[in-house]
């Protein structure tokens, strides 16, 4: 009976992560407003000409007047941007978003104008008819013998022609109106409904769905604060459904082997004490490997702050000089008004200057002195208040950048301080210094006030909307707000706004294509992500972290497991001791099926642990010997696994590794200590299926079989997934072994659903089917196995026996003939009995 069993695991551990539309009734107004007209023109056939000339030319007045106001007042509407970030399928298409928008207001203008210029026309052809009208009347009209009667008509005449006017104005204007709130009432009743429909999609769970609904109703309106508050909702809950479905492990299948076994286990008088000294020992190490892994982030972090400091003092350097330039232009164009105002500017500087240098002395005692005394000499007699709030800046700049220099806690807290203080000024003075926002923002970023913060980096944006510097900061705390449409926007606003010319700027400008990159991946843009990590390493060759990334995205997102390799090996180039680059490249290349290279990577990491403990290095390094063969290694680095897992804290991580070592143990030869470890891996984790489908195996392998205690593993494992094929073929087995041939063809059938083209399971099922004498669905079968397979020889000996069940005689001598013919030297004398009992005697 051929038995199924699980096989080493080919993976490891993945350890890292309306418009409205126009008025329809423009041409409805027109044409009714031209019938009204001709009735009313009928009725005034007799009208003086200079009496129409005077009503026309005042309502045509009127109506151009109107025109004009109203073509003022929508072209004072054009579509202004906001600096508002924007949400995911908005800021990918900002610009154009704009110009449709402008557009539409245009298209709306002309419309308007249409109606009116329409009205207009029909006012011509009134004036035009009435003039035909009126000559006519002059040129037969009889002598008048009533004047009285005749100025009396004359009246109601020019009434009649007025109201006409009138009421074709009219109507053209509620045709407008009309169209206009009916589409607008259209275009709200849609998007609420749109809304709503998202809402249902997220209740059921189908976020990509309802993320498609609300990026439609973003791209009309890039600035919905309803739409963007529920998309921002979506996302979180779309990453927390991919969080809990991420599997943080793999599982190794087993693999078959014979012997008996004795389950009984040992235990002797020392085992106490040794597991005693032993639990001290694990514990003792885990603290080390705590407090090593503690020093290493702190060390890491430490690095990235220092960088990270390099870089923002920098970019300030560069930004001071910038408006250092900006200062000094405004104060010679206020200087040239007169002596008075250039002497007063000259001391305040001086008096800065001094305080300047004192500061970079070290001496901030008599910094803050010099400080003082220059702003004693504010407000100057021009300027004001400008002047004074941006001399209150530039010293609260020259404070924070020596505050940001200094080592001293104390003395940075005072420098902190005092830049604080002459930043609160300067906004007192001038609310529109941007430069004072942004060191008020920079303070609360230091006292982890983040909503001040982000409120300090939005007004200085919107005070210098051209400072790169800024938006990049206020991308960052937008994204640690979780507001990643937002920051996705800033970024790109700081992107767009970076000469990219100094050192300084291109490392500013590839972290911001980098933090874009993390914005992307966290609204779920792969894509766009991918193109961002690719701009920031393309601005600086050496950023392993953007390369680092990429591997991640390719891997998870793309499957391009070559591609993942690739990036990870260039993160190795940069930073060869990168032990996240080194674990997950191992991973990769066990995915791939290149064990010996993940050989290569996991032996690296262990080699530089020293004291640390890493137990799922050991077990991924363990997986990869194992499928290499190299099983006394396996075992090795298995049980160094399964030593430290109490380092681990989830059950299921713990279960895995001691799988791991059960497996490696039953390989090197010793199933009762196999036995002992699956049953524990069951204790960590019931649901653990394969190793339900081992212990099974192993109880049915025992001589005699304990089928039944094989079957109460299995039957466990069925309920857990009942389409599995391990699963469904192994108690076909078991049932046969109990010759319940009834349930050993029903599980086998199950089995064949699963995997059609597996001859084993054929085999098996054919077996079956001839044990329960139903040779004719055997014969069926075993035909099946050799069409599918022709060189399964024991197939062809089978299906002769089930022939001569059947008394047929002819097809059994065929089929042992094609086997002779096809492998001589198989099973040769039982071929030969075969034979002669089939072949008609002389």
């Amino acid at each position: 009976m051929a038995k199924s069993k699980e096989s080493a695991e080919k993976k490891t551990v993945k350890k890292s992560s309306a418009s409205s539309k126009e008025a329809a009734s423009k041409t409805t107004g027109k044409a009714a407003s031209k019938k009204t007209t001709d009735k009313k023109a009928a009725a005034a056939k007799t009208k003086t000409e200079s009496s129409v000339k005077k009503s026309t030319t005042k309502k045509a007045a009127a109506t151009k007047t109107s025109k004009d106001s109203e073509s003022k007042k929508t072209a004072s509407k054009p579509a202004t941007s906001k600096k508002t970030p924007s949400n995911a399928a908005a800021s990918v298409k900002k610009t154009s978003t704009q110009k449709e928008t402008s557009r539409k207001n245009v298209t709306q203008t002309k419309r308007k104008d249409d109606v009116s210029r329409q009205i207009e026309e029909s006012n011509r052809e009134i004036y035009a008819l009435l003039q035909n009208n009126s000559q006519s009347n002059l040129y037969y009209q009889q002598p008048v013998n009533n004047p009285q009667e005749d100025a009396k008509k004359k009246r109601m005449r020019n009434i009649a022609v007025a109201s006409a006017v009138l009421i074709a104005i009219i109507l053209g204007l509620i045709f407008l109106i009309r169209g206009c709130v009916n589409s607008s009432k259209s275009g709200n009743k849609e998007r609420q409904n749109i809304i709503r429909l998202a809402e249902k999609y997220m209740e059921k769970e189908q976020y990509d769905s309802a993320m498609d609904l609300l990026n439609t109703l973003l791209i009309q309106d890039p600035d919905d604060k309803e739409v963007n508050e529920l998309l921002d909702k979506l996302i979180e809950l779309k990453a927390a459904q991919e969080r809990a479905n991420a599997a943080n492990f793999t599982v190794i299948n087993g693999q078959t082997g014979p012997g008996s076994y004795d389950i009984n286990i040992d235990t002797s008088a020392f085992k106490e004490t040794f597991d005693s000294m032993s639990r001290e020992l694990n514990a003792a190490n885990e603290a080390n490997a705590k407090n090593q892994e503690q020093l290493n982030r702190l060390l890491e972090a430490q690095r990235q702050e220092e960088k990270d400091r390099q870089a923002q003092a920098q970019a300030l350097e560069q930004q001071k000089k910038a408006e250092e330039a900006k200062r000094k232009a405004e104060e010679e164009e206020l200087a040239k008004q007169n002596k008075q105002v250039q002497a007063e500017i000259q001391k305040v500087n001086e008096l800065i200057q001094q305080g300047n240098s004192k500061l970079n002395a070290g001496n901030q005692q008599d910094a803050l002195k010099k400080y003082k005394e220059a702003v004693a000499c504010l407000p100057i007699s021009q300027g004001e208040p400008k002047f004074s709030g941006s001399k209150y800046a530039e010293i609260a700049s020259n404070l924070y950048e020596a505050a940001e220099r200094e080592k001293n806690p104390d003395t940075k807290a005072v420098l902190m301080q005092n830049a604080v203080t002459y930043a609160q000024k300067a906004v007192e003075k001038d609310p529109a210094n941007a430069k004072a926002h942004f060191i008020l923002a920079m303070n609360a970023e230091n006292s982890k006030d983040a909503v001040t913060a982000e409120n300090e980096l939005e007004l200085a944006v919107k005070n210098d909307p051209n400072n790169y510097l800024y938006y990049y900061y206020l991308g960052r705390r937008q994204q640690i707000n979780k507001k990643y449409s937002q920051a996705r926007s800033s970024y790109t606003s700081s992107i767009k706004l970076n000469p990219s010319s100094s050192e300084t700027e291109k490392d500013i400008h590839a972290s911001s294509y980098f933090n874009l990159g993390l914005t992307c991946n966290r609204l779920s843009l792969p894509k766009d992500a991918l193109a961002a990590f690719r701009k920031a390493y393309g601005i600086n060759p050496q950023h392993a972290k953007a390369y680092l990334e990429e591997a991640r995205l390719l891997r998870k997102s793309f499957n391009d497991l070559d591609g993942a390799i690739n990036a990870y090996n260039k993160v190795l180039n940069i930073e060869p001791d990168n032990m996240s680059a080194l674990k997950e490249c191992g991973s990769a290349y066990a995915e791939a099926g290149n064990y010996a290279k993940a050989e290569n990577c996991f032996r690296r990491v262990i080699a530089k642990l020293g004291t640390t403990q890493d137990p799922m290095t050991y077990y991924n390094l363990s997986t990869v010997l194992y499928n290499q063969t190299k099983v006394t290694d396996a075992l090795k680095y298995a049980l160094e696994a399964y030593n430290t897992k109490d380092v681990l804290k989830a059950s299921a991580e713990k279960a895995m590794i001691v799988y791991q070592y059960a497996l490696c143990t039953e390989k090197s030869g010793d199933k009762t200590a196999a036995i002992s470890l699956y049953k524990e891996v069951l204790t960590l984790n019931p649901s653990h299926t394969k190793a339900k489908i081992n212990l099974g195996i192993m109880f049915m392998e025992m001589v005699p079989p304990d089928v039944d205690t094989a079957l109460s593993f299995l039957t466990g494992a069925y309920q857990e997934d009942k389409t599995n094929f391990e699963v469904n073929n192994n108690i076909g087995n078991a049932y046969l072994l109990k010759k319940d041939y009834t349930n050993a063809v029903n599980y086998y059938l199950n089995a064949s659903k699963i995997r059609p083209k597996d001859t084993e399971v054929k085999i098996n099922l054919a077996k079956a089917y001839t044990e329960s004498g139903d040779f004719d669905n055997a014969k069926i079968i075993y035909v099946e196995v050799i069409n599918q397979n022709p060189n399964s020889y024991d197939a062809y000996i089978d299906l002769a026996k089930v022939c001569i069940a059947l008394k047929d005689t002819i097809s059994a001598e065929g089929y042992l003939t094609a086997l002779q013919n096809k492998k001589p030297e198989y099973r040769t004398s039982e071929v030969k009995a075969l034979l002669d009992t089939v072949r008609p005697k002389n």
